[in-house]
């Protein structure tokens, strides 16, 4: 009996084991992964929601314009720039503009597809089939391997018929951030001044250099 409840363990074990990195979810991953880097830039329009223990805090709208690991984003209180190296955080309210060398793990909570990195180590996933919006989709869950990620858990919806990303959840442990992305449009030029903060076009602002 014994090598027999061994064997057992070890094929549940081997299940789990597979169950944690899900082949055919890595596979819609690498593909939408393969879209998003082959069809940039992107001009994506989103509305954000934080929630708290299940209740919705808050909202806004807003745009994403996207070329590489470059970024616009703007909403109506907050428009950051980043050129691949440096971040200009420029808030309306108080005409401030911060200045920093994001970590990748920031970067992560700023822009919903950093996730193209993101998946390949310290993550398990898994994929179900659902549907968002009418339209027909993939749901894979990333959980993180260690407790010290910056991201414990992120849920990306991704569209079955062109492997576009269609909504974002990112759970830091404590809250929940909801992406849903509303609009998008692919294969839009940018020039690099568009990832840049121009002090001409905000000559009352005050730089607060936090490098």
């Amino acid at each position: 009996m014994k090598p027999i409840l061994l064997l057992i363990a070890f094929l549940l074990g081997n299940t789990s084991i597979q169950a944690q990195k899900d082949p055919q979810a890595r596979k819609v991953l690498d593909a939408t992964a393969a879209v998003l880097q082959k069809h940039g830039g992107f001009n994506i329009q989103f509305t954000a929601s934080t929630f708290q223990q299940g209740k919705e805090q808050g909202s806004m709208s807003g745009t994403m314009l996207i070329k590489g690991k470059k970024f616009q984003l703007s909403t109506p209180d907050l428009i950051t720039w980043f050129d691949g190296k440096t971040q200009w955080s420029y808030l309306k309210t108080n005409e401030e503009v911060n200045v920093s060398t994001p970590t990748d793990e920031e970067l992560q909570s700023i822009n919903p597809y950093a996730f193209i990195s993101l998946y390949k180590s310290g993550y398990h996933y898994s994929m179900k089939e659902v549907t968002v919006r009418g339209k027909a989709a993939y749901e894979i869950t990333l959980k993180a391997e260690n407790k010290q990620q910056a991201i414990q858990t992120l849920l990306l919806d991704v569209e079955k018929s062109n492997h576009m990303p269609l909504c974002v959840r990112i759970y830091d442990g404590q809250n929940w951030v909801r992406i849903a992305i509303t609009s998008f449009a692919n294969r839009q030029k940018f020039s690099d001044d568009t990832f840049r903060f121009n002090k001409q076009a905000y000559p009352q602002a005050e730089i607060i250099d936090m490098r």
